[in-house]
């Protein structure tokens, strides 16, 4: 299933994937290469979590013209928006989340290219 998120990440065709666990993803769709992942693994209420999404093409280029941003929603309407900025590496994007709520967050990874758009989304259950 974590995979079927990150193939629909970096196809960039406009489809939804299924909801996945966050946690680290790699896979090669289309020619490009995507790897997703979260530290800590598991994220703590009142603690930061890192997000990392580095991305290459079929040459082993990276991908240095994408905009990514990790948008996250509670049921209850609690909300959170954090952008993945260029990260020291060419293709690497980061950012991070500071979940103020325990529970189910309903995530959504947005890759923006000149050719195209795609939203795929993530869940996170966030632990005391």
């Amino acid at each position: 299933m974590k995979a079927a998120a990150l193939a629909a990440l970096v196809a960039l065709c406009g489809s939804i994937a299924p909801a996945a666990m966050a946690a680290s993803l790699t896979t090669k769709v289309e020619g490009i290469r995507a790897e997703l992942s979260s530290k800590p693994e598991k994220p703590v209420k009142g603690r930061k979590t890192s997000y990392t999404v580095r991305l290459v093409d079929s040459a082993g280029k990276p991908i240095i013209d994408a905009r990514v941003t990790l948008t996250g929603r509670m049921s209850d309407g609690m909300s959170t928006a954090a952008p993945l900025r260029p990260g020291g590496e060419a293709g690497v994007y980061r950012g991070e989340v500071l979940f103020t709520m325990e529970g189910r967050w309903d995530l959504t990874v947005r890759v923006v290219r000149q050719d195209g758009r795609l939203e795929s989304p993530l869940r996170e259950e966030v632990a005391r």
